[in-house]
């Protein structure tokens, strides 16, 4: 549903940004979800990530495609 509300947004150029905050908390909760059934909690996540986006960068890597740059 958030991807509905920018959808409209980008064709009509008007947002209501409460009810996309709103979407985005759904969003937020799956996510929180998913990763709970994962054994993570979204700290964890976040951290996984930016350390995948440092090694990246470091190696030179950031661009391109795949999941093991």
């Amino acid at each position: 549903e958030y991807a509905g509300k920018i959808k409209k947004y980008m064709r009509d150029k008007e947002l209501d940004d409460l009810a996309a905050a709103k979407e985005l908390g759904d969003v937020l909760w799956y996510l929180a979800v998913a990763a709970s059934e994962l054994g993570y909690d979204l700290s964890e996540i976040v951290k996984l990530n930016v350390d995948k986006l440092n090694s990246r960068k470091s190696r030179g890597t950031i661009g391109g495609s795949g999941d093991n740059r």
